[in-house]
């Protein structure tokens, strides 16, 4: 009892004091960790080894008793027969008292170490076994990476639900966990949604983890590198970023726009650095084929003019709901997939600006004040931000391209290249008008999912397959964007907000 309670003090003592001396967030949280692994392990096995180490030390002290027994009864009368008698366990000894009770002592001390290194070798394999403990839908299958969603949503509504369902299919990736922070949590959502509850119990049934927290996951497989692909919202994505780092996972996959202000995105830059944590973005525009064909029309176009449309199938009632969703407004959600092609592409940033110029007819611009859902008289509130947006850029070198963004219209987005003349060269939709039929059905068949889960479906698998394919090749994934191309995209998603604010009143 005096060990184990010395064990416990010397634990926390350890702990205290590394608490007071570490200024990493990342190394007092692995410790704090440790600390509670152990101090929650101590149970049979670790009681049992303990008085098992304690009767040893018994046995000794009766070898001591006996040896002075002995020492009174006997004469020392030869050095070389002194120094038998005093040595660890002596030849001569054949009886031990312990206890009260009287024990062969060759025998006895084969039994005690016998059980001590069975015992350790128990001990070990418990714990090595723990350590790789396999989790998620395809633990064993080679040639894969570990996924944990951070920030799911509702089946058919969420983001991270949609990448969900297409790593599942993914032969490279084993889908170890699910954070879900909302609908996980008895706090926030006292009774979450028979449609949540359901899909939780299919996925715990394929071995998927189901947490509210990040540091509620087990201990992630130190042998394979995991990946975080972070989908919460956008003002909730810092702290999940951090809390994935901590963890000790390798790869963030963080999508768009990924913090809700340019100082918090280079705050998550600096920590990935210093933990040597690489992180990607989810600008799935940056490889859809329809933007790579523009792309390459324009580079064989004299001053050519590219224009980019991105729309959604929203309709005008939904507008409360997806303001409300979406409060980092337009340009840091919707049009920051345009953003990203505009600096990544063009070399478009804040300080290579010479013009921008917003579009005010209503047809292509509009901004709205709209009642804030859940809110009531007589303090209702109302949440301001743009229904749709068109601004044409031009740059200090004289490049020129233009960006439209419409909540409302509709599923297929295109981009157009022009000449320096103004006159239209090539036109690229997508999706195709084939495609676009396919997916009209598909949304028919499925009301509830969101449209554009369907249209971008593809891209999608594309940005999730470059980055996995890259992580088990050891490469950089090719043309994916990185932090820093995020961090450009959200200070143009700033600067334009404050154009648009200028020229724009509330309709």
């Amino acid at each position: 009892g005096n060990t184990l309670h010395s064990l416990w003090q010397a634990t926390n003592l350890q702990y205290n004091e590394t608490q007071k001396g570490i200024s990493s967030g990342r190394t007092v949280r692995r410790f704090q960790h440790r600390t509670t692994m152990v101090q929650s392990k101590l149970s049979f096995r670790y009681f049992l080894t303990l008085a098992l180490w304690s009767l040893l030390i018994a046995v000794c002290e009766g070898f001591n008793k006996r040896k002075q027994k002995d020492s009174e009864e006997k004469a020392a009368s030869d050095a070389n027969q002194e120094k038998a008698s005093s040595s660890f366990i002596s030849a001569d000894l054949e009886i031990v008292e312990i206890f009260g009770m009287q024990f062969n002592t060759k025998k006895f001390t084969i039994i005690i170490y016998t059980v001590l290194i069975l015992l350790g070798f128990t001990l070990f394999d418990s714990r090595s076994s723990k350590k790789t403990k396999k989790v998620g839908h395809n633990p064993e299958a080679d040639g894969t990476v570990d996924v944990i969603i951070v920030g799911c949503g509702l089946p058919k509504k969420g983001m991270g639900w949609y990448h969900l369902t297409q790593l599942l299919e993914m032969p490279t990736a084993n889908l170890r966990a699910v954070v879900e922070p909302f609908f996980m949590n008895p706090a926030l959502c006292k009774d979450p949604p028979k449609v949540w509850v359901d899909f939780v119990k299919s996925l715990q049934a394929k071995g998927v983890e189901c947490v509210a927290n990040v540091d509620e996951l087990s201990a992630l497989d130190s042998g394979k590198k995991t990946i975080a692909l972070v989908a919460g919202r956008t003002h909730d994505n810092p702290k999940l970023f951090s809390q994935c780092i901590d963890k000790g996972c390798n790869v963030i996959y963080l999508e768009k726009p990924g913090a809700p202000s340019v100082a918090a995105l280079e705050e998550m830059k600096a920590q990935a650095l210093k933990e040597n944590v690489a992180v990607y973005i989810g600008y799935n525009k940056n490889v859809t084929p329809y933007v790579q064909s523009a792309l390459k029309v324009a580079e064989k176009t004299k001053n050519a003019h590219v224009f980019f449309c991105h729309n959604n199938s929203y309709k005008q009632k939904d507008l409360p709901e997806v303001f409300t969703r979406n409060s980092e407004g337009m340009l840091k959600n919707m049009a920051i997939h345009e953003l990203a092609l505009l600096v990544t592409f063009f070399d478009v940033k804040v300080d290579t600006i010479d013009k921008f110029k917003v579009n005010t007819s209503k047809l292509f611009s509009e901004k709205l004040s709209i009642w804030k859902p859940g809110t009531n008289l007589p303090n209702p509130e109302y949440i301001t931000d743009f229904s749709r947006v068109a601004f044409k850029i031009t740059t200090k070198a004289g490049v020129n391209v233009s960006v439209m963004a419409d909540r409302c219209g509709g599923n297929v987005s295109f981009a157009v290249v022009k000449d320096e003349t103004g006159k239209e060269v090539q036109k690229f939709e997508f999706p195709t008008e084939e495609a676009a039929k396919e997916i009209e059905k598909k949304v028919a068949a499925d009301p509830d999912i969101m449209p554009y889960f369907l249209v971008q479906s593809d891209d999608y698998l594309e940005l999730k397959n470059r980055v996995i394919d890259a992580i088990l090749a050891n490469k950089e994934p090719k043309g994916i964007a990185t932090i820093d191309v995020a961090i450009e995209a959200l200070k143009l998603a700033e600067y334009g907000t404050e154009e648009l604010n200028k020229a724009l009143t509330i309709e």
